[in-house]
């Protein structure tokens, strides 16, 4: 292909780099320093060329500073009308080598054509595998520009325009941002939304003045004895100040046996607050409560209390765009019996639920475990857990879900078994094992998902017995901190992102990431060379004499998490010269 354009093409090409090269020479010689300028979204600073501003011509390389050989460069620019890349090898004052690539914009590659610059006594010779002729040149020159021309001696003497502009690389680092990591936003906060109505004894009854949970017991016992219709709330944190447009949703399910709690305790708060000036959309949720002193009303409690957290997840996922959240981030907690409601949110479904539920015909009584509060579409997909001295009722219902997992647990708590074992097991003449049935708790769940190969982490408190994050009085503790920050970290790796690569075999140039979404993109080859580039793509030319060819990305994900990523680009279309 290359011999078909001509000897005279290939020694345009080798002028051409000639010409560069003793014009970048010149350029540094008489050079006055040019400052490097800040650009690329305000961030990176663009490599910049030192050069002559007055705009001589050079027609040797007698006075020229090759120091500039020492870094790979490359030029960007024209032959007469045809486009290439010029590239120096090496250079001194009597040698200089180099290769240049032709472009064409049907294909994604270029190969070299390489080329040997000699000074003679009486001028320079051109030799390629193709060339052996004396040449001539005369080129100007300023801090970024290389034109002029370039006249091959022989039989047939030819004259060529260049111009050439040196390749500025932008550099190339991955974002900063303490987004999801720190509080550094405003919030706002809306409460009691309503996600939808079902039947049951109440949804609230918060116990921070009144700890005594005997007392508390026997003061709502008369109201289980019949079921009305529930509003059932939640209160929305939503970050204010942030240029992020949707965040990620972390919904959070208080603690309290099923029977006393409230999504507005101060441990629940707490934690909203601070996930929320980090950059979450958080929802903390009420849910149905109550139970007669009977295992079958305390398991349809629990039931409904899956329906609940369900419901609560469609709502929100069907308003994601009015509370600015991201769907495809759903992180859900809970403490005690909020984090059993959130693990069997996550991990049960109608075909894998617990004996019980068929025993007592639940599904007929409560509908089944998306049939409840509202009608919204089941779109929900959650992204990680976090298991705040919580249960499960089956191991096999992790089986098939591999939803990465942060626990917390007290290894001597007696209400919620470390390992396995029964509810309550404090309570005397063995009524724990006549309310409740046997339960796997944080340890077991740590160890099966471990056998899975499931992302997770388990951190046991030793010695701490149930709610390790609170003293008795309701005072939050050391653990308190401990938990948000370890839940913070755990989260912090299933915010980011992994694209997949876009190649148009009709305009094979072009690259750009599948998803949408991604801003402040930054690019960088290995093995090529970057013609242009933005947040829509980046267009390449690969040279076929490079080892590898590889394509490198950075940026922010659409919830404005840093992002970067490496692909291997392995399908070149064959060169047209």
């Amino acid at each position: 292909m290359v011999r078909k354009a001509g000897i005279s093409f290939f020694r345009e090409k080798l002028f051409s780099l000639l010409f560069m090269i003793a014009l970048t020479g010149c350029l540094l010689v008489v050079s006055n320093s040019c400052k490097n300028k800040a650009k690329d979204h305000g961030e990176a600073a663009q490599e910049q060329v030192e050069g002559s501003a007055n705009g001589g011509f050079v027609e040797d390389l007698e006075h020229a500073d090759f120091s500039f050989s020492k870094s790979k460069a490359y030029f960007l620019g024209k032959l007469d009308s045809t486009s290439c890349v010029l590239s120096i090898d090496s250079a001194d004052k009597t040698q200089v080598t180099g290769k240049y690539y032709l472009i064409d914009s049907l294909s994604n590659s270029a190969s070299p054509i390489t080329f040997k610059l000699l000074k003679e006594v009486d001028g320079y010779r051109l030799i390629t595998d193709s060339t052996n002729n004396p040449v001539t040149f005369s080129i100007s020159t300023d801090s970024t520009d290389i034109v002029g021309t370039i006249n091959i001696l022989g039989e047939q003497e030819e004259s060529h325009q260049i111009d050439f502009k040196r390749h500025k690389v932008p550099a190339f680092r991955e974002p900063k941002s303490n987004r999801y990591r720190k509080p550094q936003f405003t919030y706002s906060v809306l409460s009691d939304v309503q996600y939808g109505k079902a039947k049951g004894f109440w949804t609230s009854y918060p116990m921070e003045n009144d700890i005594n949970f005997t007392k508390v017991f026997l003061k709502l016992l008369p109201k289980t004895i019949s079921a009305k219709q529930q509003n059932l709330l939640l209160d929305l944190y939503i970050p204010e100040n942030d240029s992020v447009k949707k965040h990620p949703l972390f919904v959070l399910l208080h603690g309290g046996a099923y029977f006393v709690g409230d999504k507005g305790t101060k441990n629940m708060k707490g934690w909203c607050e601070h996930f929320a000036q980090s950059g979450y959309v958080v929802a903390s949720v009420n849910y149905r409560m109550g139970f007669a002193i009977s295992k079958s009303s305390i398991q349809q409690c629990g039931y409904q209390a899956i329906q609940d957290a369900h419901a609560a997840l469609r709502y929100l996922v069907a308003h994601a765009d009015e509370y600015h959240i991201d769907p495809d981030y759903i992180f859900v907690a809970g403490t005690s019996a909020g984090s059993i409601t959130a693990l069997s949110t996550a991990f049960m479904n109608d075909k894998n639920c617990p004996p019980f539920v068929t025993k007592h015909k639940l599904r007929k009584k409560c509908g089944t475990l998306h049939a409840s509060g509202n009608e919204c579409a089941d779109n929900v997909k959650i992204k990680a857990i976090a298991n705040m001295w919580g249960a499960i009722y089956d191991l096999h219902e992790l089986d098939g879900h591999p939803i990465p997992m942060v626990s917390f647990h007290g290894t001597a708590d007696r209400i919620v078994p470390f390992d396995r074992g029964v509810p309550f097991s404090e309570i005397k003449s063995k009524i724990g094992e006549m309310l409740f049935d046997e339960m796997y708790g944080s340890k077991a769940i740590h160890e099966y998902l471990d056998s899975l190969h499931v992302r997770n982490k388990l951190y046991p408190l030793e010695g701490c017995g149930h709610a390790p994050h609170q003293e008795k009085d309701g005072r939050l503790n050391a653990h308190y901190q401990f938990i948000q920050e370890k839940m913070q970290d755990f989260f912090y790796p299933e915010l980011k992102s992994k694209c997949h690569l876009k190649h148009d075999d009709h305009d094979p140039q072009l690259y750009c990431l599948e998803e949408e979404g991604f801003t402040k993109l930054r690019w960088q080859v290995e093995g090529g060379i970057i013609l242009s580039s933005s947040d829509g793509g980046v267009r390449v030319v690969w040279f076929t004499d490079a080892p590898k060819h590889l394509l490198r990305v950075s940026g922010f994900n659409p919830i404005g998490v840093p992002y970067k990523q490496e692909w291997k680009i392995s399908s070149l279309s064959t060169p047209l010269f």
